[in-house]
């Protein structure tokens, strides 16, 4: 009797531990018969998942799933749908889309060149005479001729008119914006800048990289956001990305500590749900004095400082190691930090010592191996090793064949945006010619079989930021016409796997983040899609019309187009 007493006491004490192990197991939601891509080298493709709070729990075969239903378990079952970790943009411009979606600026974004100039005079009609008329977006690739001033001003005699190239690193202006700045033909270039020419020596109102700044300092400040406004501001730009299929945004606005305020106001409000990596200043690094890391359940990081050597292929602001071949002369606008790489690797070792990655904007193949120079001295002097650094070049877009091997060597990260290729196929040979494109222009598959890693994004306002643009370009090597037939260079185009990872689990080790997010894997964020193609699957032409159907962040459904 005593025997059994005791077995019975065992027996019952084991079943509340069970049922106790049981209940902490027990997932909120659990999501069935699905195409699951998890970019997880362990276990490439699944067909369920089960998420707990914020992570996942489980993923792997919907009979096993199904072990950690309770009482209180969701079950949903997708019918087949594809799912797929969550997007990581890895360079936009987040204030930039934030304000675009509040104020609604003027749009003149790839626009041919008659229809530019309507679209100019339609504004200067509306305007004082006097006032500033400001844009940005044109594409001089995409004109029959190069731009003059003399094209606007013969719609904006009595108005200056400011453009700014869709690349951000060249203006197209009037003639009245010329003589407000005072720029002449006697006007020498700026340093790291180039104030373009007519055969007699008259600027023809375009104006590269730091040359822009000559005339759009005299531009009156627009009426700035208040903190209400900001706010506001930013719940737009969350949303439009989650909607896209975006959970996590790298910006590389090199961003203040005012910013910082809002943004964490914006957070705390839970207005912002988004996962959000901000780039500081310099200076603004230096004052933090230590990174702000996870915050808001892994909503916010701030990390990363970004700085600049050059300008844009597009806008001849690249820094070549020989001259643009239609160019004369000229090999671009190197900066300042990119002429000295001592001080340029001091400052990235001193960044590394208080807890800050550099992420440098580098076009050409000099600004490149500027920047590679100047990250291998910085890991040197700081005695950080690559993994603890984490070094980004922002956009690798030409490279000398012999530096391509360097970004494995010394596990620097490349950070490029494959829509760029294919928006830029346009103008590139004319700029660099076929030689130097064939062997280092947008080289994502030399990086790649040199061992290296590539973090994929648009670099929005410069392009638009759905991420299946992105995935189509960087499969396909063709734009969204699906153009050229054959792609353009396609030997440097990525597999669907490679091209996935570039927007999952790669920018999650750039992030430092690998162990947590990038990929659908029991212990990490349930951040993952539910699309309504089958991205591996379909025609590669297809991959750029995928539509979200379901964005989950942190096991929270936070768009649903059937709610949209």
């Amino acid at each position: 009797m005593k025997r059994k007493a005791l077995l019975f006491i065992f027996f019952t004490v084991l079943m509340v531990c069970l049922l106790s192990s049981c209940g902490v197991d027990q997932a909120d939601t659990i999501y069935i018969n699905a195409n699951i891509y998890t970019a997880d080298e362990d276990l490439m493709h699944a067909t369920a998942l089960a998420v707990k709070g914020d992570r996942f729990v489980y993923v792997g075969n919907t009979e096993s799933a199904m072990a950690f239903a309770g009482r209180k378990t969701r079950v949903a079952d997708l019918e087949g749908l594809t799912v797929i970790p969550g997007l990581t943009e890895s360079h936009m411009h987040f204030d930039g889309l934030a304000k675009n979606l509040l104020m609604a600026p003027l749009d003149i974004y790839w626009l041919p060149m008659d229809a530019l100039l309507e679209t100019i005079g339609e504004a200067v009609a509306r305007a004082d005479s006097g006032a500033w008329i400001v844009a940005r977006g044109y594409n001089d690739a995409i004109w029959e001729d190069p731009p003059h001033r003399h094209l606007l001003d013969a719609v904006s005699p009595y108005n200056p008119v400011v453009l700014r190239r869709y690349c951000g690193h060249a203006h197209f202006v009037n003639s009245l914006a010329l003589r407000v700045a005072g720029i002449t033909a006697e006007t020498v270039d700026p340093e790291a800048g180039i104030i373009v020419r007519d055969e007699s020596g008259e600027p023809t109102g375009v104006l590269v990289s730091a040359a822009g700044a000559l005339v759009t300092r005299h531009i009156p400040p627009d009426p700035d956001l208040d903190h209400a406004q900001w706010l506001e501001a930013y719940r737009l730009a969350g949303n439009a990305l989650l909607a896209a299929g975006i959970t996590t945004a790298h910006d590389l606005t090199p961003t203040t500590l005012e910013d910082v305020a809002i943004r964490k106001d914006a957070f705390e409000k839970g207005l912002l749900k988004v996962r959000l990596m901000d780039a500081v200043t310099e200076s603004a690094a230096k004052e933090m004095r230590t990174p702000l890391i996870g915050l808001y359940d892994h909503r916010y990081t701030v990390r990363w400082v970004k700085k600049f050597v050059d300008g844009s292929l597009g806008g001849r602001g690249a820094a070549l190691l020989e001259p643009y071949d239609d160019m004369s002369g000229e090999t671009g606008a190197l900066r300042p930090l990119g002429e000295d790489t001592d001080v340029y690797a001091r400052l990235v070792a001193d960044l590394l010592e208080l807890g800050f990655s550099t992420r440098t904007h580098s076009i050409g193949d000099r600004g490149n191996r500027a920047t590679l120079d100047a990250f291998e001295k910085a890991m040197e002097i700081s005695g950080k090793s690559p993994r603890e650094a984490r070094l980004v070049v922002e956009h690798a877009q030409i490279l000398h064949p012999e530096d391509i091997r360097r970004f494995a060597d010394r596990k620097i990260l490349a950070s490029m945006q494959p829509i760029h290729a294919t928006e830029d196929m346009l103008f590139v040979e004319s700029r660099i010619g076929y030689d130097r494109a064939y062997a280092g222009a947008y080289a994502w598959r030399s990086i790649l079989d040199a061992g290296g890693l590539i973090s994929a994004g648009s670099d929005y306002y410069v392009s638009p930021f759905n991420p299946f643009y992105g995935l189509h370009a960087a499969v396909t090597r063709q734009d969204r016409e699906n153009n050229p037939p054959d792609g353009w260079f396609s030997e440097q185009s990525m597999t669907r796997e490679e091209a996935l990872k570039a927007y999952t689990i790669w920018p999650a080790y750039l992030e430092f983040s690998e162990d947590i997010k990038g990929s659908i894997s029991p212990g990490k964020l349930a951040d993952f899609l539910v699309i309504d193609r089958d991205y591996m699957a379909i025609p590669a032409e297809d991959i750029h019309r995928i539509r979200v159907l379901k964005t989950v962040l942190g096991g929270e459904v936070v768009f649903d187009l059937a709610d949209d």
